[in-house]
């Protein structure tokens, strides 16, 4: 009776044989009580071995599959489909496909990312390098790195110089030099709640500092500013308030006033914008009209 049944089994096996030997048609062909020769045979007259995973071998292992057998498979799997290379597909800057090949290697995002800073190279890939990069399945960790690369260097930071109520004249801070504005207030939320603090402005950020809430500070990147302008807001027949607005790259917008909404000459939100003027005139935006 086992023999017949062992029969059966590698019947099948042989049948299905016109297609790749899988893993599961082995071990029944094993716990069957097939022969070792009778499972070498399958092994080498079935046109492939399917493509054989760790966990694949694990099971065959568990199953008590003799190693011979193993081996066979592994020499015979069938070797996984290589990726195709998009046809004619070329990068504006012949540098990219150094960065392709560390990828397709199998490099980590975390060194090929490392080898991109330590290049020294800077990249400001066109539209056309970035359709490349996706292309040939560049993460897009690798790809932020690339384009952050194009970003120029910051001045170190210097030791901090305080303004008291009356803000230090532009014309006196040297641009390296760190300015506080205090006090300032923050306009938050929907119903423009004002939050009194205040703003430290250095070579690489904005630094806001909650004067009610200690917890609450802020940081942007000024290599993140994307706009900055000065907009003079009128209510009623109230005088008149000017606001400083920030937007960084992310989309986030802040808004920032003198704590009693002064628009004389002189403020403390107009010598933080022209801080911010001298600089960083790139971002700067003209005044908005009054509102």
């Amino acid at each position: 009776m086992r023999c017949a049944l062992v029969a059966v089994v590698l019947s099948l096996a042989v049948a299905a044989s016109a297609e790749d030997l899988t893993v599961p048609e082995v071990i029944a062909a094993h716990r069957a009580g097939a022969p070792v020769e009778g499972i070498l045979r399958l092994v080498r007259e079935a046109p492939a071995v399917a493509v054989l995973a760790a966990s694949d071998l694990e099971r065959l292992r568990a199953a008590g599959v003799p190693g011979a057998v193993i081996e066979a498979m592994v020499a015979r799997r069938t070797p996984p489909s290589p990726t195709p290379t998009p046809a004619g597909s070329k990068p504006d800057d012949a540098r990219l496909e150094d960065v392709v090949r560390l990828v397709r290697a199998g490099l980590s995002e975390k060194l090929v990312c490392e080898q991109i800073r330590r290049s020294g190279q800077r990249h400001t890939p066109s539209a056309n390098d970035l359709v490349f990069l996706k292309e040939h399945d560049v993460p897009e960790t690798v790809i932020e790195t690339l384009i952050e690369t194009g970003t120029p260097p910051t001045p170190a930071p210097v030791p901090t110089l305080t303004m008291a109520a009356a803000p230090t004249p532009l014309a006196a801070a040297t641009p390296s030099v760190a300015l506080v504005f205090e006090p300032l207030v923050q306009m938050t939320g929907t119903f423009r709640k004002a939050r009194a603090g205040r703003l430290v402005l250095t070579s690489e950020s904005l630094e806001w500092s909650d004067a009610g809430d200690p917890v609450r500070v802020g940081r942007i990147p000024t290599s993140s500013l994307r706009a900055v302008w000065l907009t003079t807001t009128r209510r009623g027949q109230g005088p008149a308030l000017v606001e400083l607005r920030l937007r960084s790259a992310a989309g986030e917008d802040l808004t920032f006033r003198d704590v009693d909404g002064s628009a004389a000459t002189g403020s403390r939100v107009e010598a933080l914008y022209r801080a911010i003027r001298e600089r960083f005139p790139q971002v700067v935006l003209p005044e908005k009209p009054t509102r």
